[in-house]
């Protein structure tokens, strides 16, 4: 049945598209590109177990969503843990590069371009990227806030199929639920965008700062969206994210074989964490707590300010048990459940003194560590 929509014209955001397309290399899909067919089911966790974890519902949303235009507000954003999480319907978001699935005719509510941009600065092409869209921000939920950039991916899940998705436009600060000609097509959805769609219900689960490169390249979306998907999973009820780092102490190897060392030995709140030539020192000694801390001097591996944007550096700290000194691994990667972000080498650099930050996971050489052991 048709399913009416209201729709606005959305004012780009360029700064956010060019720091989206600053951050990613790969060329973008264009309108000759062939369109998305049926996905296999997507690698990683089950339909199921992200179901059940995601039931755990903290409230998020200062007030609920409508899923059409007219229609009450019956749907809340969540919290769980490292993710946020909407159960709604899903109408199909035609918007970008004009194709023959996608354009005027086939789209009472079509428009030309998307909020973001792929990583060659051109609009997305809905019936080749899989993408999901977020309401603009406003008093009732702020996705900036939330620490959830252009890019970021999440796992979408309908009728016992998983798909994963890249956040890449933004719908009416009011209404909820829509979701790319491509992302239908993976979940078995009509992706007619004016006759398409679903009641749902349909799951989102967003994992801010999981941006996959290139952004517009389905397999680069499943292998981010699928770890990330199994970090957040690792962490049971708890919602911690990840699995506990290798319990025991010693050094943390990094970038160039270089060590994670505290500046000067210095057990002053606020020092740098960095790399250094690996030379055994007690600056150089880490070990795992309850908490998911990594901690040496007597303090706690801390993200300043409790901060969650790309290159907030890390210190160290007196322990307090917050979200912001918690680190789980990803493979190689250490998370920090605060943020959902990788403890990062800055540049990259491997020179002695490169300081440590957080960054958008990316599996890049310069966010992966060994130890301690």
């Amino acid at each position: 049945m048709t399913r009416p929509r209201f729709r606005i014209l959305l004012a780009t955001l360029a700064a956010a598209a060019l720091a989206l397309a600053g951050a990613l290399t790969l060329g973008a899909a264009s309108s000759s590109a062939a369109p998305a067919r049926a996905a296999a089911p997507a690698a990683g966790p089950t339909a199921s177990q992200l179901l059940a974890k995601a039931a755990n519902c903290t409230p998020a949303s200062n007030g609920e969503y409508a899923t059409d235009d007219g229609e009450p507000p019956t749907v809340e954003i969540c919290s769980n843990g490292s993710a946020y999480t909407w159960t709604s319907d899903m109408d199909i978001d035609c918007d970008g590069v004009t194709t023959s699935h996608c354009n005027s005719s086939t789209d009472p509510w079509y428009q030309d371009q998307t909020s973001f941009q792929t990583s060659t600065g051109n609009w997305f092409t809905s019936d080749v990227t899989r993408y999901f869209v977020i309401p603009l921000p406003s008093s009732r939920f702020s996705y900036q806030n939330a620490g959830i950039t252009p890019g970021s991916v999440a796992a979408v899940v309908y009728n016992g199929k998983v798909a994963y998705a890249v956040f890449a436009d933004e719908g009416p600060s009011t209404i909820i639920g829509e979701g790319s000609y491509a992302l239908a097509t993976a979940l078995g959805i009509d992706p007619d965008p004016d006759t398409g769609g679903t009641d749902g219900p349909v799951t989102f689960i967003v994992f801010p700062g999981h941006v996959p490169s290139p952004v517009e390249n389905n397999s680069a979306i499943d292998a981010t969206g699928s770890a990330a998907a199994t970090t957040w999973l690792g962490g049971g009820g708890s919602g911690s994210g990840g699995t506990t780092p290798p319990a025991g102490s010693g050094r943390i190897t990094g970038y160039g074989g270089k060590c994670v060392d505290i500046a000067g030995a210095s057990s002053a709140n606020g020092a740098a964490v960095q790399l250094y030539t690996c030379n055994g020192t007690s600056a150089q000694s880490w070990s795992t707590s309850s908490g998911n801390s990594l901690r040496a001097l007597g303090k706690c591996m801390d993200v300043t300010g409790a901060g969650t944007a790309n290159g907030t550096q890390v210190q160290l700290y007196d322990c307090n048990g917050t979200a912001a000194q918690a680190w789980t691994r990803s493979g190689s990667e250490l998370v920090n459940t605060g943020s959902g972000k990788c403890l990062d080498a800055t540049g990259p650099s491997s020179a002695d003194g490169t300081r440590l930050q957080i960054w958008s996971c990316t599996g890049a050489s310069n966010q992966l560590w060994t130890g301690p052991s």
